[in-house]
């Protein structure tokens, strides 16, 4: 979702994000977090990229993120027919370094798009087979998108740009606010699981954040159909509180804003929740990361409205990170291991329309009980290059899949 209008005071105060500043970042200084999160840079992206036959496209509207293994990466344009692609060079401890080979994907329809995740194997599949049924070509490389126009989570094809059908949402989430829809996606390690949240709370949860308050929204776990034929599992949903916005000087009119804006599956029913919040003045945006395990969460699936004053089924969380970079994070995701074993975590900054630039912003996320539940073997040679854990695959039981759970995109096509 796009950012409140901006006065120019308040321009001035969003372009400090490219300045590079360490984050002030409140969590770090807590031992006892299960895990640690800290800023490390950010790059800014150019105006336009290339798209079909060369034709320049407008980077704007950055809302969405995800990692496609190695370097690439593609984001996701709100309120376009666009998504973007590019390789993004780190440093081994995590620092943006260059941004190289982006070009822009034209999509065959236009909606407000907010977040982008990867396809599940098992998704793909059913795709293709019902491609195949209909006299249609394989689909091949494949991504998810969320829209909150429509709203729908969608399957688009990377290789053509076309649309490849919804997937099925629960009902409460077609009966959102506008422009507080889908704004967040994200696929677990296993495939097996896509997680969405609305921005704001349904109509009948709550209200809106307001100056002094913030609001309720669904957390949404949805199962992979295929995935796992014995597991059969439904849909769950799970009550969780947004923050108030933040205290800001008010430079201009207007209303302020609190919502999730991003989701990152950690897998083993965990996932990072990315909070964004604007407001009309000075410091214009503010970003909170949060930690949640959903698995002795009870599941609100069967509340229909009220969710907001249900306070005693709201999932817990504990706070990472925080901080007002002074751009307009909205897009998250988990890339690669980094030297000392954490994994780096992307941001994309919206420009929001006005001039500003788009940016990409990278944050590490350390584990101190190691990986992130992923075995050692793994984690190491993701590090070192992938080449030992090809060797190793052929002999050691079940790396093959880890290898899949680490490099998702590479084996869609």
């Amino acid at each position: 979702m796009a950012s409140p209008r901006l006065s120019l005071v308040v321009l001035a105060a969003a372009c400090l994000c490219v300045t590079g500043r360490p984050a002030a970042a409140a969590a770090e200084a807590a031992p006892a977090l299960p895990l640690r999160v800290a800023y490390r840079g950010t790059l800014i992206l150019p105006d336009t990229v290339p798209g079909a036959d060369n034709t320049p496209i407008r980077v704007t509207g950055l809302s969405g993120v995800t990692w496609l293994g190695e370097s690439r990466y593609a984001a996701i344009m709100d309120n376009s027919n666009a998504l973007i692609l590019f390789s993004l060079a780190l440093s081994p401890t995590g620092e943006p370094v260059k941004l190289t080979d982006l070009r822009a994907v034209t999509l065959s329809e236009s909606h407000d798009y907010e977040d982008i995740a990867t396809c599940p194997d098992a998704l793909l599949q059913r795709i293709a087979d019902r491609r195949r049924r209909q006299g249609l070509d394989a689909p091949g490389r494949a991504l998810l998108v969320s829209e909150e126009n429509t709203p729908a989570i969608r399957a688009v094809s990377l290789d053509t740009g076309n649309l490849l059908g919804v997937v099925p949402i629960p009902e409460q989430l077609l009966k959102c606010r506008p422009n507080r829809g889908l704004e967040a996606l994200t696929v677990d390690l296993t495939g097996g699981q896509i997680w969405t949240a609305n921005e704001e709370a349904l109509p009948a949860d709550g209200p809106p954040a307001t100056m002094t308050a913030g609001t309720t929204v669904r957390l949404v776990r949805i199962s992979v159909p295929g995935h796992d034929p014995a597991a059969r599992e439904e849909s769950r949903q799970f009550a969780y509180a947004v923050e108030p916005p933040h205290q800001f000087i008010r430079v201009f009119d207007g209303e302020p804003l609190s919502g999730v804006s991003a989701l990152v599956s950690l897998g083993d029913e965990r996932l990072l929740v990315f909070e964004r919040s604007g407001c009309p003045g000075l410091p214009p945006f503010k970003n909170r990361i949060y930690l949640v395990d959903t698995r002795t969460a009870t599941d609100v699936s069967g509340v229909e409205k009220d969710l907001a004053e249900q306070t005693a089924v709201h999932v817990p969380k504990i706070l990472l990170w925080q901080d007002q970079l002074g751009c307009n994070l909205e897009g998250l995701c988990l890339g690669p291991v980094v030297s000392g074993g954490g994994r780096v975590l992307v941001a994309v900054a919206d420009n929001g329309g006005l001039g500003l630039p788009s940016q990409i912003v990278t944050f590490v996320l350390d584990d101190p009980s190691g990986a992130f539940g992923l075995p050692a073997i793994a984690a190491i040679a993701l590090a070192a290059g992938l080449v030992p854990v090809v060797l190793l695959s052929r002999w050691i039981p079940g790396l093959q899949a880890v290898l899949r759970k680490l490099n998702p995109v590479s084996d869609l096509g």
